[in-house]
């Protein structure tokens, strides 16, 4: 699938928004073992398929391995014995 170009301009802050992202992971994780980073979630409706895999691709391309997590929006505790 292809970006549509209209779709590009109206989500251009966010593109930024993660291209800066980027930038800082590559400061600060270059060296890493392994990056642990909370998914991105689109809102429903807000950003294509392909934009967002756009930016997944972006944040992860060419770093060290990669584990992005994604919760249910509930605090759990684990207590181990």
């Amino acid at each position: 699938m292809i970006i549509d170009e209209t779709e590009l301009k109206a989500m251009r802050e966010k593109t930024n928004r993660h291209l800066r992202l980027r930038e800082l992971l590559l400061d600060h994780s270059r060296q890493a073992n392994l990056i642990v980073m909370t998914l991105p979630i689109p809102r429903k409706g807000g950003v294509s398929a392909p934009l967002y895999m756009a930016w997944l691709e972006c944040l992860t391309r060419d770093m060290p391995p990669f584990m992005l997590v994604r919760g249910n929006q509930t605090s759990v505790l684990t207590f181990y014995s």
